[in-house]
């Protein structure tokens, strides 16, 4: 009855009950809020969720550390850190959760300073026995490159688990030391440490940076062992190591066994395929993946484009152009960049234009691929005029590839007040040191036929000259009537141990051809078909044929032709014909024009070539004859071009 009195006194009714419900509220409310707001960085939108913390009238430790993640998270590094000053100012105590979020910020920041200012409030608030804390902290040490820092972190941890592990590895890999990060891996195996795909894909970096074969090929197959053979990443992650030592075999292997293939792998596959010359089977490649509903990216157009570039394929370039402009990306730079140098290689100039034009706005790159295709289908004007316009526009800094270009564009054209001018641009760009620019600088003196100036920077390249220095130089001689000094030159080189390749004959030829040197010319001829590591071309015989057709020894240039007739082209005939003109050969000129003919490839030029000998002695009407066969026929003899 008392009990019953005491409770009917209580004033439990609606004025408890009111109480209670404002206490609910406010902590749904709370949760509600933190939910939002949590949801709101996940999702990358800032400016709302701002909004949305300003609003929230009572904020607490873990709204407070939402933000400080948030904005971590999201990249906005420096308004972490001010929140979590403004946090602390307020007088609330971050937790772990807050400290990882400052963590993120700060090794982002790549300031060590930083890093070891808050490992101080770690260790003051007792965090550091947080193996989450303490992995952010070691991964924010490794990021910002103080690895004695992170060693001891990680040596500190009792048990680290396998994301402290794994985060160890990661910053031996962050900073340059594989050799470490494998150490550790293999210590912890002998620990019982079992990996996962994260360990795994590190270690395989590893192997990559240290370019060991046989250690590559022993992490590939303990990820067999390990069973992670069947997951994608690390798949891709196999490839890519095999494609960075340019093991084909092994990169089909990897490739055939995956169960799964996606885009990655296979742009992975088909650059290795362009990297080593197989351009047809990269594209081979492209095509069944086609058939497998794979989607054409930016990165994979932009390899299919540079193998359509090595096999001067312009109809399958278009093609894949086509693709890209339906798929949207088609004026990316770096595919636009690639489809300029396509169409460049394909002799395209108005479609590598017209891709150049439509860029919204033009890389160094950009200009240097259309200004390089101008040079090499032989308009080395143009290419000038579009340098000049670049240099209008004072705002872009120049390159050494660019500058490289353009010096042999004027070297091209002969004009050696331009080389000067390019000469000086080059220092002002601080290029000189730049071994493709000297190189370009010694052809390009030698074409304006000052071989002071070009024996000059050629002096001053020292231990940077390469083979292409040295046939620079050589060919610079030879171009100018002075051959014996290119042999000089070649002897030098052979006595400071550089390898001659077949450009190097080749000059040696044509400087002997220039200067009537017919045995030196000989000699270096035997020379070539002696050596079993380079191949006779065309070109050298070619060289053979015209040093003797020009000396009047027309005789044993017959006698060339024939010991080697099986591998001549029309062009090596040719050279033989036009010394029948300087000698007035009539006979061998004749004989010659019928083998062409015989043979099908019979130009205009040589029926020119045939009236040129006949006028050479006196036969005015047999050339006159020749002269209206080809009116009548309608073949017109192509114009000669002179860049002077």
């Amino acid at each position: 009855m008392i009990l019953k009195k005491k409770i009917a006194a209580t004033p439990f009714g609606f004025s408890s009950c009111k109480t209670f419900s404002a206490l609910t509220t406010g902590r749904i409310d709370s949760y509600s809020h933190s939910r939002d707001l949590s949801s709101c960085f996940k999702s990358g939108k800032v400016l709302e969720a701002e909004k949305l913390f300003d609003q929230i009238p009572e904020r607490n430790v873990v709204t407070w550390s939402i933000l400080v993640h948030g904005y971590a998270i999201n990249g906005f590094y420096r308004k972490c850190l001010g929140s979590f000053s403004r946090m602390r100012s307020l007088g609330f105590v971050p937790n772990s959760f807050t400290l990882v979020g400052v963590l993120v910020g700060v090794q982002n920041l790549r300031d060590p300073v930083l890093v070891q200012h808050v490992h101080g409030l770690i260790l003051r608030h007792g965090l550091d026995p947080d193996p989450v804390v303490a992995t952010a902290l070691l991964d924010s040490y490794a990021k910002c490159g103080s690895l004695e820092d992170t060693c001891k972190v990680f040596d500190m941890m009792k048990n680290p688990g396998l994301v402290s592990c794994n985060a160890m590895i990661s910053g031996y890999l962050q900073n340059e030391l594989s050799e470490q990060g494998i150490s550790l891996f293999n210590r912890l195996r002998r620990t019982g440490f079992s990996p996962n795909a994260s360990t795994l894909m590190s270690v395989i970096k590893c192997c990559i940076n240290l370019e060991m074969e046989r250690l590559c090929k022993s992490i590939h197959g303990l990820v067999v062992k390990s069973g992670f053979d069947s997951e994608l990443s690390v798949n891709n992650s196999v490839l890519d190591m095999y494609s960075s030592l340019t093991d084909l075999d092994g990169a089909i292997t990897a490739f055939e066994n995956m169960e799964q293939k996606d885009v990655i792998c296979k742009t992975t596959m088909i650059s290795l395929l362009i990297k080593l010359d197989y351009a047809n089977a990269a594209i081979n490649l492209f095509v069944r993946m086609r058939d497998g509903n794979v989607n054409l990216d930016a990165v994979m157009a932009v390899n299919l484009v540079s193998a359509c570039t090595v096999l001067g394929d312009l109809r399958r370039g278009k093609q894949i152009h086509g693709q890209a402009i339906v798929c949207g990306f088609e004026l990316e730079t770096h595919l636009a960049n690639s489809l300029m140098t396509m169409y460049s290689k394909c002799r395209d100039l108005d479609s590598s234009m017209d891709v150049f034009c439509r860029m919204s706005r033009q890389s160094l790159v950009s200009w240097t691929a259309v200004i390089s295709g101008h040079l090499h289908n032989g308009q080395p004007k143009l290419a000038l005029e579009l340098f000049m316009e670049l240099m209008l526009r004072k705002d872009y800094t120049l390159d050494s590839a660019l500058i490289t270009n353009v010096i042999t564009a004027s070297g091209d054209v002969a004009a050696f007040e331009l080389c000067l001018q390019l000469h000086c641009l080059a220092f002002k760009v601080g290029s000189t040191s730049e071994r493709s620019v000297q190189n370009s600088l010694t052809s390009a003196y030698s074409n304006c036929g000052n071989m002071d100036f070009s024996r000059s920077v050629f002096e001053e390249m020292g231990c940077l000259r390469n083979i292409i220095s040295w046939n620079a130089i050589i060919n610079g001689y030879g171009i100018n009537g002075l051959g014996e000094a290119a042999l000089a030159l070649y002897d030098e080189m052979r006595t400071a141990g550089e390898r001659p390749d077949s450009v190097t004959y080749l000059c040696l030829l044509r400087a002997c051809s220039h200067s009537g040197l017919i045995k030196e010319g000989l000699s270096i001829f035997n020379e070539l078909s002696g050596d079993e590591n380079l191949k006779l071309e065309n070109e050298h015989q070619g060289c053979v044929i015209d040093m003797l057709a020009r000396a009047g020894c027309l005789t044993e240039a017959r006698e060339f032709i024939n010991e080697h007739l099986d591998t001549l082209n029309p062009e090596n005939l040719r050279a033989l014909l036009s010394g029948c003109g300087l000698h007035g050969d009539v006979e061998l000129a004749e004989t010659l024009v019928k083998r062409l003919s015989k043979q099908g490839i019979m130009e205009s030029v040589d029926t020119v070539l045939l009236s040129n000998v006949y006028a050479s002695v006196g036969r005015f009407q047999d050339a006159e004859a020749l002269r209206l066969s080809m009116d009548q026929r309608g073949l017109r003899k192509k114009a000669g071009i002179s860049t002077l």
